[in-house]
């Protein structure tokens, strides 16, 4: 058992994001808003679900569209139950698309296996940000995956929700080596913190050369790299949880 595909990713690093912005000639892109869910307490500033290996997350993509997702990262071959051992699309009977990917940034590799539900609803907007999560955002059949592949017990009754996070997804555009478009993503979690992350997919026979391929490209470009070996999402929770319980 493998994973039949791996998503490259560099994050770039500095003061002004517009700057590599311009530089890549990057423009228009799709708003979207990024709502992370978390075990929060007033008392510790602590990613209790993200040091266990689980990521919550709802996207909404523009009225009434979006998604949520459960992912498992690093996840193991040894922690998923034998229902969750291939990729599925979503079909009629089950509309939750599953997919099992290496993840490397840098020098990190791992492994992740996410349920992903998309949605054509205002149930996002329903919800208050920074309130307890609202179990409907997820579907039983991704609660199931939840309970039956998480490392760890999760009661979604003890979880909150993040402030929500503005996030643009440009357009892809192509690198030269690299065997997929070139997606770019740009966070702006508040005035603290902003971001943009390169992402590529690539063969698992394929991914050395075409991770060599946008570094070179990054490089090229001048474009400032962090080494911190920090993921965007780490950076993001940690940002705001943090601030909550400051």
């Amino acid at each position: 058992m493998r994973p039949d595909k791996v998503e490259i990713k560099v994050t770039l690093a500095g003061e002004d994001v517009e700057e590599p912005i311009d530089r890549l000639g990057l423009t228009g892109g799709d708003p979207w808003t990024v709502v992370f869910c978390e075990d929060v307490t007033d008392a510790a500033a602590t990613t209790a679900l993200l040091d266990i290996g689980v990521v919550l997350r709802v996207r909404g993509k523009g009225s009434p569209t979006g998604d949520s997702t459960i992912k498992l990262r690093p996840s193991r071959w040894s922690q998923l139950d034998p229902l969750y051992f291939e990729n599925t699309d979503p079909d009629e009977d089950h509309p939750e698309e599953l997919k099992i990917e290496a993840d490397w940034a840098g020098d990190t590799r791992t492994l992740a296996a996410s349920m992903k539900l998309e949605w054509s609803d205002d149930r996002l907007a329903t919800v208050p940000a920074g309130g307890w999560l609202d179990p409907e955002l997820f579907s039983k059949r991704q609660l199931d995956f939840l309970s039956t592949c998480s490392s760890g017990r999760v009661n979604l009754a003890a979880v909150s929700m993040l402030p929500p996070i503005k996030a643009t997804r440009f357009e892809e555009f192509t690198i030269d080596g690299v065997p997929s478009g070139a997606r770019a993503e740009r966070w702006q979690v508040d005035a603290g913190l902003d971001f943009l992350e390169l992402s590529i997919v690539a063969k698992p026979n394929k991914a050395v050369a075409a991770q060599a391929a946008l570094t070179a490209f990054v490089q090229q470009m001048q474009l400032p790299i962090d080494n911190s070996g920090v993921s965007k999402t780490r950076q993001a929770l940690d940002h705001l949880i943090a601030k909550s319980t400051s």
